[in-house]
C-alpha cells in the first residue's frame, strides 16, 4: 500500500469499489472530497495499479480503472449481459468471441490480404441495397452544388457535434454543452483535464481543414496525414509523430490484435490504402472503406481511430451528402464492432453501426436543414469574387468602415449590383476568417495574421 495519504488513497479505492463497472480517471477525479491536481492522481492511480490493489484496462484517455476483488474482465460492453438493438441477431453471434477475456483470446497480426484482396468497384463491403437507403437518406440537394457547400452551411452544428461524439468515442468526459462553449468561445469546461480540451480544439481543427479544403481533398496521403497532424498536436509525446507514419510498435488496449511494426511496410500499405479509395466511385463504400483500413492499420503512433472517423466523411462533405458525426453511438458498440474488425476481419458489426450512425446523423441533420433553409443562389454566384474582396481587405489591412467602402468599391469595378447584401455577406466571412480558410484568398499567412492583429 502506499506510504503516506492514507485517507486519501483509501477514498479511491472505496469509490472504485462502488463502481465495479470501472471509471475514468476523470470520473474518480469528480467524487474525491480533497483537492487534489489530476496529474498527482494519475500517478496515485498508477502506483495502486503497479501494487496490484486496482486493475487498469486500456491506454491513455481510455484507461479505466476496476476494483480487485470480483472484478470482471471489462471486455466492451460486458456482450452477455447487455443487448445490443443496433446489432443484427448475427453480428451479436460474431461479437461473443468478446465474451472471452483479452488475455484467453489467441493473439492475431495484421493480415495484408485483407486489404489486397480489395478490388475497388468489384470488391463491396456495403452491399447495393444499403448504399441505395443510405443514398436515400444523406442526399441534400437536387442539382450539383460546388464541394463543401452543405457542410459549410451547418458547418457550427457540424463542429460541435463530430468534436463531441469522436472524443467522446475515446473517453473523453466533456458534456455536449461544454463542448459547445469550448468550441465557439474558446472556454475550458472548470475540473476538465488539460488533454480533453486539447483533442476537442484538435477536432474542431481539423474539421475546418476538410471542409474549407473541400474542393481539394481526396483521400491521399498529404490530407490524410495533416488531418491527422491536426488531430495529434500538442498529444503526443514525440510532437513528430503527428502526421507521421510510426516507427514505434504499438499494441490495442482490450484486444488480442497486434499491429504491423515495419516502418517501410507501413508506409506501402498506407499508401496501397488511400489509393485503391481513390478509385472507389461510390462515396458510402469509399468512407466505410476508408473507416475499416485506416483504424486497422494502425499507420500512425496514436490518434488512428480518430483520423479514420474523420477521414470517412470526406466524401460525404466533397458530394454535398449528410456527414457522419457518430450521435448516439455508445463507446461500447464502437469498442467492439472495432474489435470485430482487429481480431477477425469481420466487417459485419462496423457496417451495423456505420449504417445506423449514418442514419441517426441524417434524421438529426434534416432538422439542421430546414432550419437553414434553402441555399442562397447570390452567395454561390459571387464565391470567386467574395473571396477577391476578403483578400482585398486582408492585404490593405483595412476594417470597419474602410473595409466597407473597399468592399462597395469593388462591387462597382466588378459590376455587383446588390451592393448591400455582397457588403454584408462579405464582411460577414471576414468576421470568421482563420488561417484554415485562406485558400483561393491570394494572402499568405503572414498577411493574416498582420490583419488580425490590427482587427482586436
Amino acid at each position: 500500500m502506499i506510504k503516506g495519504n492514507q485517507h486519501q488513497i483509501e477514498q479511491i479505492l472505496s469509490i472504485l469499489e462502488n463502481h465495479p463497472e470501472g471509471m475514468s480517471r476523470g470520473e474518480v477525479h469528480e467524487l474525491l472530497d480533497f483537492p487534489i491536481n489530476i496529474k498527482t492522481l494519475q500517478r496515485r492511480l498508477a502506483k495502486l495499479v503497479e501494487e496490484n490493489e486496482i486493475i487498469r484496462v486500456g491506454e491513455r484517455k481510455a484507461s479505466k480503472y476496476y476494483p480487485k476483488p470480483g472484478v470482471k474482465e471489462p471486455s466492451p460492453a460486458h456482450l452477455k449481459d447487455k443487448k445490443r438493438p443496433i446489432f443484427s441477431p448475427n453480428n451479436q453471434k460474431v461479437l461473443k468471441f468478446l465474451d472471452t477475456p483479452v488475455y484467453s483470446r489467441k493473439n492475431v497480426s495484421y493480415k495484408q490480404e485483407f486489404l489486397e484482396n480489395y478490388i475497388p468497384n468489384k470488391t463491396f463491403y456495403v452491399p447495393k441495397d444499403r448504399r441505395n437507403i443510405l443514398h436515400q437518406e444523406g442526399k441534400r440537394y437536387d442539382r450539383q452544388l460546388a464541394a463543401g457547400t452543405y457542410a459549410k452551411h451547418i458547418c457550427q452544428r457540424l463542429l460541435i457535434d463530430l468534436s463531441y461524439n469522436s472524443s467522446r468515442l475515446e473517453g473523453n468526459t466533456y458534456s455536449r454543452l461544454d463542448t459547445q462553449k469550448l468550441v465557439e468561445k474558446g472556454i475550458s469546461a472548470v475540473g476538465k483535464i488539460h488533454e480533453e480540451s486539447v483533442m476537442i480544439m484538435n477536432h474542431k481543427e481539423a474539421i475546418l481543414f476538410l471542409i474549407e479544403n473541400a474542393q481539394d481533398i481526396e483521400p491521399n496521403s498529404w490530407v490524410i496525414r495533416n488531418l491527422h497532424h491536426l488531430l495529434a498536436q500538442d498529444l503526443l509525446a514525440n510532437p513528430q509523430s503527428c502526421g507521421n507514419i510510426r516507427t514505434i510498435s504499438v499494441r490495442i488496449g482490450e484486444s488480442a490484435y497486434l499491429p504491423l511494426d515495419n516502418p517501410h511496410l507501413l508506409r506501402e500499405l498506407f499508401e496501397l490504402i488511400l489509393r485503391k479509395a481513390r478509385k472507389i466511385e461510390d462515396p458510402f463504400e469509399q468512407s466505410f472503406f476508408l473507416l475499416v483500413q485506416l483504424s486497422y492499420l494502425q499507420a500512425f503512433e496514436d490518434v488512428n481511430k480518430r483520423t479514420s472517423r474523420l477521414s470517412c466523411n470526406i466524401p460525404f462533405i466533397k458530394h454535398n451528402l449528410c456527414p457522419l458525426s457518430f450521435t448516439d453511438v455508445s463507446q461500447e458498440d464502437y469498442t467492439a464492432a472495432t474489435l470485430s474488425v482487429y481480431e477477425m476481419n469481420d466487417i459485419g458489426p462496423m457496417l451495423d453501426l456505420f449504417c445506423w450512425a449514418y442514419s441517426r446523423s441524417c434524421q438529426q441533420y434534416t432538422v439542421v436543414k430546414r432550419s437553414l433553409g434553402e441555399i442562397d443562389a447570390f452567395r454561390i454566384q459571387y464565391r470567386q469574387q467574395r473571396k477577391s474582396a476578403m483578400g482585398l481587405v486582408v492585404r490593405k489591412n483595412l476594417h470597419g468602415k474602410q473595409a466597407e467602402s473597399a468592399i462597395e468599391a469593388f462591387c462597382q469595378a466588378n459590376q455587383i449590383d446588390n451592393v448591400d447584401k455582397f457588403t454584408a455577406m462579405t464582411m460577414a466571412d471576414l468576421e470568421t476568417l482563420h488561417s484554415g480558410a485562406i485558400v483561393g484568398l491570394g494572402i499568405t499567412e503572414a498577411q493574416l495574421d498582420e490583419w488580425l492583429v490590427a482587427k482586436h
